[in-house]
């Protein structure tokens, strides 16, 4: 067994072979921001990035613990684009849209059956309540009003839905699918990648960090990832890029994919995701749809895309 001083020498190694690779500057996209900076906290709560590429935002507001206020925005604009006030008691880890303008709220922990998600109306009426598990690492809508979640490790034990590992509800918050735990897949032990776009889920769990992708009732193996431990994954097409995320030294790091006939090959070298002026993005929130990682640092929206992954990590091989 190794002591800690041989496991930190390890990190430093790791994280100075990190330091040697090409780098992938994020984009700045737009921003995120409260309607009444002066009443709401300065950061947000939970942010999100919906199916049609809007980004939504929670801030509780200085006065009244349960007095929330949800915004919306779009790229390219400092302004917000709407918002609606909510009393809720949720502590609130995911923000997401769902159709006719409804907004789902949900916290990442929960006891048993008790409630840790809802469906508010843009106008503010609390329309549905309801327990989607424990343990929630990630949540992402479709435009069909599906809710796609998957779970971390410790959520594993529960009964409920959070014990497949990955379940997609409908819109009045009620399972309506649920990972197979006795179908010669991949168990999963911690959904550690979740990417939604269109209908389908993408995800690369722990342990065996096989690249999977579930539609309607179908589940699609793919293949062993080359490159373990990606908390975050885009996908277009043929082409992945995962990037590892978590606190290890290479939290920064993507590495590009191909899905092939052979299954899952890495292609096109990797590179390390930075800010816009190059300095080290670190304690942002990620959210993947598509080929698309958008990133959130305070109030600020980045974002970049498989195409200039691929270009930051082939320059850097040139």
């Amino acid at each position: 067994m190794r002591t800690d001083g041989e496991r930190d020498q390890a990190s430093l190694r790791r994280r100075l072979e990190a330091l040697r690779l090409p780098v992938a500057p994020l984009q700045r996209h737009g921003f995120v921001m409260p309607s009444d900076p002066v009443a709401t906290m300065r950061e947000p709560e939970a942010v999100g990035v919906g199916p049609d590429g809007t980004a939504f935002a929670v801030w509780p507001y200085r006065e009244g613990i349960i007095r929330k206020q949800v915004t919306w925005h779009v790229g390219g604009r400092r302004r917000v684009v709407g918002a609606v006030d909510v009393e809720t008691d949720l502590r609130v880890s995911f923000v997401q849209p769902l159709p006719e303008g409804h907004v789902l709220l949900a916290a990442a922990r929960a006891k048993p059956s008790a409630v840790n998600a809802e469906v508010w109306t843009s106008s503010g009426e609390l329309r549905h309540r309801g327990y989607i598990g424990d343990g929630i690492e990630e949540l992402l809508t479709t435009p069909a009003g599906k809710v796609w979640a998957g779970y971390f490790d410790e959520a594993m034990g529960g009964s409920g839905p959070e014990g497949h590992g990955l379940a997609r509800f409908r819109e009045d918050l009620t399972a309506d699918w649920l990972y197979p735990l006795d179908a010669e897949l991949p168990y999963i032990s911690d959904c550690y990648s979740l990417n939604v776009e269109g209908e389908t889920a993408y995800f690369c769990p722990y342990s065996g960090f096989h690249i999977l992708s579930a539609a309607g009732e179908r589940v699609t193996d793919w293949g062993p990832s080359p490159y373990r431990f990606a908390h975050h994954l885009l996908r277009r097409g043929a082409d992945l890029a995962v990037l590892t995320g978590g606190g290890g030294p290479e939290y920064d790091v993507a590495t590009l994919l191909r899905i092939s006939r052979d299954g899952v090959r890495q292609e096109g070298g990797r590179c390390r995701v930075v800010l816009p002026d190059g300095m080290e993005a670190r304690g942002l929130r990620y959210t993947c749809r598509g080929d698309v990682l958008h990133a959130f640092g305070r109030s600020t929206w980045y974002f970049i895309n498989l195409d200039g992954l691929s270009t930051a990590a082939c320059h850097g091989r040139a």
